[in-house]
């Protein structure tokens, strides 16, 4: 078989069921004895690793490259011999858009093989050594592993939910304390609404696999209930996008409300100057025609009287406005 060296960012981790956990760069170096291994991982992998994969491990590899399709039957396939998930999760960046990654469990022959990018599986990692014990944990079937992997999946939602709930919170006290806006505060908020719509159709279409795993035949007695724990899980999740999406609205529409009235208050300002102004160039316009009786022109105090006439025409729309409140 021919070698395939990955680069150092790629890899292949396999669980054994003695508890060992193997790391390698290369297909040719693992041997594979299905009755020893619980688990395979392979990060980071190309069309032609993938060609490489299914012949040394005899799988089926159909259903990668489908993440776009809307049918259920792309991302759930329930073979005779082969269980395969497909489905796309969102790859968390603190102060940016979120990207779709794709993730593919294939279980056959008792082993769990994983297919996952770098990005999720050190995001995984941060959680899985966070809210576990894992170095303590072991596994004594592949389908605790499996539901293992599962609940880390369900956790990652949870935690990710709650990353954009935190910044929306953020952005909204920032917003009730603040009287000016810019153009990237609206950004800002279509780029956390679109950060929370990929979260949610990831979370419908990874709610449809579970629910079809439910069903299954191959899920035994022993695991349909943990799945239907993290399906529970997931509609509380659901709840809290939707409630993303409220406070986003409720934002939004704050946002607007106030650069409407900043908008009112500018539109104020404009009325206030064009009409104290418009008087005094009434009267200027006047004195500016060349008619022949106009008996200030040779009255002494005449010049003096229209310069006071001007500043009185100019401060009495003032006093006006100052008694409506426009200022």
């Amino acid at each position: 078989m021919k070698t395939i060296i990955y680069p150092s960012e790629k890899m292949i981790e396999i669980y054994y069921k003695n508890g060992n956990i193997n790391k390698y760069t290369t297909i040719d170096e693992i041997e594979y004895v299905p009755n020893n291994i619980f688990s395979i991982r392979f990060i980071d992998f190309t069309n032609l690793d993938l060609k490489t994969i299914a012949e040394k491990f005899n799988l089926e590899l159909s259903s990668f490259g489908k993440g776009e399709d809307i049918e259920i039957s792309s991302h759930y396939i329930d073979s005779a011999d082969q269980l395969s998930l497909n489905f796309t999760i969102p790859s968390y960046a603190p102060n940016t858009i979120f990207e779709e990654r794709d993730i593919y469990i294939l279980i056959k022959n008792d082993i769990v093989f994983t297919f996952l990018s770098s990005e999720i599986e050190a995001n995984l990692n941060q959680l899985t050594h966070f809210i576990y014990d894992i170095e303590n944990t072991k596994f004594e079937t592949y389908s605790e592993l499996f539901l293992f992997q599962i609940g880390v999946i369900s956790d990652y939602y949870a935690d990710i939910v709650e990353l954009i709930s935190k910044k929306i919170k953020d952005l909204f006290q920032e917003t009730l304390k603040s009287k000016k806006f810019k153009e990237k505060d609206l950004d800002y908020i279509a780029e956390l609404r679109y950060n929370n719509l990929l979260i949610r159709e990831s979370l419908s279409e990874f709610q449809r696999i579970l629910l079809l795993l439910n069903k299954s035949d191959k899920n035994k007695d022993n695991t349909s209930s943990k799945v239907r724990e993290e399906i529970d899980d997931l509609a509380v999740i659901e709840d809290y996008l939707q409630y993303n999406f409220s406070r986003l609205d409720d934002l939004n529409g704050n946002i607007n409300s106030k650069i409407e009235l900043e908008q009112n208050h500018i539109f104020k300002i404009l009325t206030i100057i064009t009409v104290c102004i418009s008087l005094p160039t009434l009267i200027v316009g006047v004195y500016g025609m060349n008619f022949k009786n106009m008996p200030e022109l040779n009255w002494v105090f005449g010049y003096q009287f229209v310069v006071i006439v001007l500043i009185v025409s100019f401060i009495i729309p003032l006093i006006y406005f100052k008694i409506k409140k426009w200022f």
